[in-house]
């Protein structure tokens, strides 16, 4: 593959130009959540060129997911989003060097993404949001913002001298979203407005701190100047996220009966054994599937219950208090 052919649309570009797009080849870029934002932005970076991408998602793929999230496919289904996005980001541009990271982000395993030039945030849950937020304003690392629910969107790039996350956000709700819906072509403009704002970065251009709010369904863009909060803890250098003692132990996921419990690292062939006494388990190398559990081998289980107890009873039935 020949890089200048591969990229001459970009290199023609003022924009971009050869010098902007080597920038953009020798750069590092984070992307938490493989999912509707994330999977796209990540394709459009690998398509651009990004030297070095780190795709970090806990989650695994559902039949559900397909309407938006555009890396996987039907046969995809059970398997771990950011495994699977390797594999179709490889096909789509072998230059660029990509990692998957199948984990749960938190205060202890966020270091890894020191090295990031920017870090793309196209998460589903405000706690992650604002660990991320916490860890790039302290890391002086550009953070790049976006979310998207029904035919709404938001995207923002948070330098780490301006405005941040929880200048304009407020923690009250740190669950995840209730089932509200969402257009398949919102997902996609967003992680579109998320990409060029990563470009942007990488080359080097001045951003000024613009919230962006799209309603594809009223054709309605507009852009809010964001300031910084007088009160803000984050800006003062009090982060309050990254220095929690440890991941959340449950989470529910968004539109789904999914829960993910974080419990300690076990041996998953002994585990398996014990399983296999019981009823099938499929072993998938990453994680074994057993009734109505995925467990990871960091421990991490994703357990599908009508209820949070419900959920806590089978975790403590097959896997242990």
């Amino acid at each position: 593959m020949e890089k200048k052919r591969y990229y001459h649309q970009h290199v023609v570009m003022k924009e971009i130009g050869l010098q902007g797009q080597e920038k953009i080849s020798n750069s590092s870029v984070a992307i938490i959540g493989a999912g509707a934002l994330g999977g796209r932005v990540a394709e459009l970076l690998v398509r651009a060129g990004v030297g070095k991408l780190t795709v970090i998602d806990r989650d695994i793929i559902e039949e559900s997911n397909l309407q938006r999230q555009t890396l996987f496919l039907p046969r995809d289904v059970g398997r771990s989003k950011a495994l699977i996005a390797k594999e179709r980001l490889q096909e789509i541009n072998p230059i660029t060097s990509t990692k998957a990271l199948p984990i749960h982000l938190n205060a202890k395993n966020i270091i890894s993404l020191q090295k990031a030039r920017v870090v793309v945030d196209c998460t589903d849950n405000f706690e992650t949001r604002f660990l991320l937020n916490d860890f790039c304003k302290k890391e002086k690392i550009p953070l790049v913002y976006g979310a998207a629910i029904m035919t709404e969107g938001y995207a923002m790039a948070i330098l780490p001298e301006g405005p941040c996350l929880s200048c304009f956000l407020k923690e009250a709700s740190l669950e995840t979203c209730e089932t509200l819906g969402v257009l398949n072509t919102i997902t996609t403009s967003i992680a579109a407005i998320q990409a060029t704002l990563t470009f942007k970065v990488l080359v080097g251009e001045k951003i000024s701190p613009i919230l962006y709010y799209y309603d594809i369904w009223q054709q309605s863009l507009k852009s809010l100047n964001v300031k910084k909060r007088v009160t803000c803890q984050t800006c003062k250098g009090i982060y309050t996220f990254l220095n929690k003692d440890g991941p959340i132990k449950m989470i529910k996921f968004c539109s789904t009966n999914l829960y993910q419990i974080m419990g300690e690292k076990i041996a998953l062939s002994t585990l398996k054994r014990r399983w296999e006494k019981m009823d099938r388990v499929t072993d998938d190398k990453e994680a074994l599937r057993f009734k109505e559990i995925l467990l990871f081998k960091d421990g991490r289980a994703l357990i599908d219950a009508p209820s949070e107890q419900a959920a806590l009873a089978i975790y403590s039935k097959w896997i242990g208090s």
